[in-house]
């Protein structure tokens, strides 16, 4: 009776989010809109009014960074996993449509924990 207890659960490559080990990079449970369509890993999220997020744009309220890619196009909310702190590199998450992250943002997402240092900064 044998029976096989490890599984390759997933495979990940070098993507450049993350940019230092401090602060951790730490996650929580989230709720992806529904209809917000497939959301890649490194999707800045905004939080909505009833609690669930978004894809960053203008007037968004910047909350977490997506931690794994998933598919909200469906009709009903989407579980997730974001990051709600962390050392993240800017050229690597992603915002809505041609929307830039502005110097609000980024002091938004620092009261989270999340801070932003460039790959190539000492």
């Amino acid at each position: 009776m044998s029976e096989n207890l490890v599984k390759k659960v997933d495979e990940r490559g070098q993507d450049n989010l993350i940019a230092r080990l401090y602060p951790p990079a730490l996650t929580v449970p989230v709720k992806i809109a529904a209809g917000a369509g497939m959301l890649e890993r490194g999707t800045v999220l905004s939080r909505k009014d009833d609690g669930t997020c978004e894809v960053m744009k203008a007037g968004g309220n910047a909350a977490y960074i997506l931690h794994t890619a998933v598919d909200a196009s469906g009709s009903e909310d989407v579980p997730a996993v974001a990051y709600h702190s962390g050392n993240f590199n800017p050229d690597a998450v992603i915002v809505g449509g041609d929307y830039e992250l502005t110097a609000a943002d980024k002091d938004a997402l620092r009261k989270y924990g999340i801070l932003f240092t460039g790959m190539l900064e000492d």
